[in-house]
């Protein structure tokens, strides 16, 4: 088709609230991709906390924020940590007393006493919100895996809760290769973070699913809502951002529109024809 679109929707604060994908979206990418338009999740999340329910309305997946691709059963790439780098700053945030979680596409691996901490940390769904696909912080919870000594396990970005030093500090600390951003999962505070490496950026994923697929940059859209986003926003043909993103995410899009709760990938697809 002439008009054949390729699509990359954010997840936290863009596709799902709290984790919770509502109906009216889910409804929007079955209709785009009848359409014959495809369409991908592109999310900050690993592939681990990504629930099949979810997984299975997309023709494929950018995980890890730009280091894991998967379209179809096909895995394009897989980035993670170099050994010597991942062992640094699993150190780091041990000698700063940080709970962590190492995200891999298998699971959330946390020492024992950064799995209590992570599942005390986790609200209940509101009853208005839960009707939708997913469970909320219980898909989060679902993938924590918990070993005491965590220096073999292979990861490709860190979430982290509880910091008393900044997050930007926790990364120069690990090395010149590791970036800092707020938390694509949980914003509510500013001891919450991710650990991310620079040289992966969702864009990257973008690339790579286009280049497999022979489609150019202007067929792409992309939507989202956090920093985590700037580079695919930057790098579509169209971009959408979600009202009240920060200033320089909705600096980077041409359109805009309302977040998960009003339904705005749904009415983001009317606006463009996409089914």
């Amino acid at each position: 088709m002439a008009d054949r679109r390729c699509v990359f929707i954010d997840f936290d604060g863009t596709l799902a609230e709290q984790g919770v994908v509502p109906r009216e979206h889910a409804e929007a990418v079955q209709r785009a991709r009848a359409a014959g338009h495809v369409v991908l999740l592109c999310t900050g999340r690993p592939v681990s906390i990504v629930v099949p329910e979810v997984a299975a309305l997309f023709d494929g997946v950018i995980a890890s924020a730009g280091g894991y691709v998967r379209l179809g059963d096909q895995v394009l790439h897989d980035e993670r940590f170099p050994a010597a780098l991942g062992h640094r700053t699993v150190e780091v945030l041990r000698a700063h007393d940080v709970a962590f979680a190492l995200e891999a596409p298998d699971a959330l691996w946390c020492t024992p006493a950064s799995a209590e901490r992570i599942r005390a940390r986790m609200r209940p769904v509101p009853e208005e919100a839960a009707e939708g696909i997913g469970q909320g912080p219980r898909d989060i919870i679902a993938a924590v895996r918990v070993r005491e000594d965590l220096a073999d396990c292979s990861f490709a970005k860190i979430s982290l809760w509880d910091s008393r030093a900044p997050i930007e500090q926790l990364a120069a600390e690990c090395g010149p290769e590791v970036g800092a951003l707020p938390s694509s999962i949980t914003t509510d505070d500013l001891s919450s973070g991710e650990l991310h490496l620079l040289a992966v950026d969702k864009a990257d994923g973008m690339h790579r699913v286009r280049a497999h697929l022979g489609m150019d940059r202007d067929s792409t859209i992309a939507i989202g809502d956090g920093m985590n986003d700037l580079g695919m926003l930057r790098e579509a043909g169209t971009a959408i951002a979600i009202a009240g993103a920060p200033a320089e995410v909705r600096a980077a899009a041409e359109l805009e529109v309302h977040g998960p709760a009003q339904h705005g990938v749904s009415r983001a697809f009317t606006q463009l024809g996409l089914g």
